[in-house]
């Protein structure tokens, strides 16, 4: 098999499936691909890597779980769907000719995040002056995504509501290079031309790209020298979001919240709290807690009315990031809840 990995292959892994396609394509990019030798061990229990994800591409793999029951993975299958390396099994062997894909942990979490709490199917939602209570349109092509990461996962969703519209007009600038940069913008609808003036010849400039829907300018807005590098104007008119300056930094502080350590959070669960699982639905079903509720982070704000404000809720994921977002919206709704830190495996390990 090919030393690269197309982005589609990555679609029949969770939580992969429901990313991006700009996203699949950048973990393809990130992704490492190995083929161990038949019978030769890919994992065991007590030397798990925890700084990357392997998924089995292609081929069989013999796996034993912690209590011993032995089970054949084959690419493809449900059972393969998720990393081989996330708890289920003591140890992984290479069965007959595996290929793995080897995905940045921190990365596939941080996408994850992203997904479940800022981008939805719009389908026909009307528009309003709050322009984002609903997510991202899947439409866009996410090439902002890096720009806005540094941002908390509990203000993520604060930060999406932060961007107001702008009706833009054809021929108009909306960006002057050499002046200050005060905003951040994405294109909903219409096109936009960048072109940078040529030091060495007055008047003259250089058209650098076309820009359409869901593609950004404006990045210099967040950065140490707020100076925009190039000029943008509009080809056609259009619709832009804007975030400003002052509201991206003001959402970089991350919040107070309370972040419980395994056996803190055993306790809390024993005085009548109860955990909180916010992975997707499909992760739950694969491995949770004893007695966990599923509530997927998307679905936090609809689905909290089936929660009990008497009690305490300590949400839970992969390594905090999602629980600490779902925590923030539902201490926003009044709840108690608290955030676990770490993955929820390690919960009574050791």
């Amino acid at each position: 098999m090919s030393s690269a990995i197309h982005y589609s292959q990555l679609r029949q892994f969770l939580p992969l499936s429901t990313f991006p396609k700009a996203q699949l394509i950048e973990l393809a990019a990130a992704a490492r691909i190995a083929e161990p030798a038949d019978r030769s061990p890919i994992l065991d229990a007590a030397h798990q890597p925890h700084d990357e994800l392997l998924y089995l591409l292609a081929g069989e793999a013999a796996a034993v779980t912690h209590t011993g029951v032995a089970a054949v993975i084959e690419a493809g299958s449900p059972s393969a769907a998720y990393a081989l390396n996330d708890g289920r099994f003591q140890a992984v062997t290479a069965f007959a000719d595996v290929v793995l894909a080897r995905l940045p942990f921190d990365l596939v979490d941080l996408i994850a995040t992203w997904d479940q709490l800022a981008v939805v199917e719009r389908r026909g939602v009307e528009r309003s002056a709050a322009f984002f209570p609903r997510g991202i349109p899947r439409r866009w092509r996410y090439s902002f995504f890096p720009v806005l990461r540094s941002t908390p996962p509990a203000h993520i969703e604060e930060l999406m509501q932060s961007f107001v519209p702008l009706a833009a007009q054809e021929r108009q600038v909306i960006a002057h290079q050499g002046e200050p940069a005060h905003e951040f913008f994405v294109i909903d609808s219409g096109a936009a031309l960048i072109t940078r003036e040529v030091p060495t010849e007055e008047g003259e400039s250089i058209e650098l790209a076309e820009l359409n829907d869901g593609e950004s300018f404006g990045a210099e807005a967040f950065g140490d020298a707020p100076y925009y590098s190039a000029t943008v104007s509009m080809i056609s008119d259009g619709v832009l979001m804007c975030l400003s300056r002052d509201a991206f930094l003001r959402l970089q502080e991350p919040p107070r919240q309370v972040l419980l350590r395994g056996a803190d959070a055993v306790d809390v669960i024993s005085n009548r709290g109860h955990w909180l699982d916010v992975r997707q639905r499909g992760e739950w079903q694969n491995a949770h807690l004893p007695g966990a509720l599923s509530l997927p982070l998307q679905e936090i704000r609809l689905g909290a009315h089936h929660l009990d404000l008497a009690c305490h809720y300590v949400c839970y994921c992969n390594t905090g990031r999602r629980a600490a977002a779902a925590a923030h919206i539902l201490s926003q709704l009044g709840f108690t809840a608290s955030v676990l830190d770490g993955h929820f495996r390690q919960v009574g390990a050791g």
